[in-house]
């Protein structure tokens, strides 16, 4: 079976295609770039190198959020047309769970961590259980000190992009923790996820596909 993911929630985002969980083509960038006028594009060519059909994509896996407002808009309403014009099934994943997933094997315990800008981060822990992984504390937005000076005093790992920004910040209120040097490229743990839930019965349709924004944005604010 063949999956198409899509990642415009991050500032590593772009397209991925695989055969079950395996990855067989990617397209992806880590510049500042606007989605709505590449994703459809990077889709297009990596469908086209690869001599496949967009028919021929059997689940549409997009990253739910936090991030991006604009980007999660784009990458949501992509995936919900994909889904609907093409009558196949669609799967949310949260880019703090797909960071996670990444480093599922390098700690017992991880926490993402990415830049909610403001002066504040999206952030969540995660504790691996048996291949997979469980929710220690729930994905939020906050002041990076507020949040750590939050968490359990036990050893983990902090990733993404605000756990760079914030290393010191890390490393004085969690001294038992570890930042390790990564960034947000979360497609390859799209596919795998994507494909789990798939084989779980955990997919849905295209219309039930929501955006995990976890705070409302600046227009809502200020109405």
């Amino acid at each position: 079976m063949f999956f198409l993911s899509i990642d415009t929630a991050t500032n590593s985002g772009g397209v991925a295609l695989s055969r079950n969980s395996e990855i067989i083509g990617k397209v992806m960038s880590k510049t500042p770039m606007r989605y709505s006028d590449k994703i459809i594009e990077y889709t297009d060519f990596l469908l086209s190198q690869l001599e496949m059909k967009l028919s021929q994509v059997d689940c549409f896996v997009v990253a739910s959020g936090p991030g991006s407002f604009t980007g999660l808009r784009i990458g949501i309403a992509t995936a919900k047309g994909f889904c609907m014009a093409h009558g196949k099934p669609g799967i949310g994943i949260t880019t703090l769970e797909a960071l996670a997933w990444r480093f599922r094997w390098v700690s017992d315990r991880i926490a993402p961590m990415i830049d909610a800008r403001r002066q504040q981060i999206y952030g969540a822990l995660f504790e691996r259980a048996g291949k997979g992984l469980k929710v220690v504390e729930e994905g939020c937005v906050k002041a990076p000190a507020e949040w750590l000076k939050g968490l359990p005093a036990e050893r983990c790992i902090y990733v993404g992009d605000a756990a760079q920004m914030y290393s010191q910040t890390v490393a004085a209120l969690r001294p038992e923790g570890q930042v390790l040097p990564t960034d947000n490229c979360i497609l390859n743990e799209l596919c795998e996820l994507g494909y789990l839930r798939f084989t779980r019965g955990e997919s849905y349709s295209g219309a039930n596909l929501k955006a995990d924004y976890i705070r409302p944005s600046d227009a809502e604010i200020n109405r």
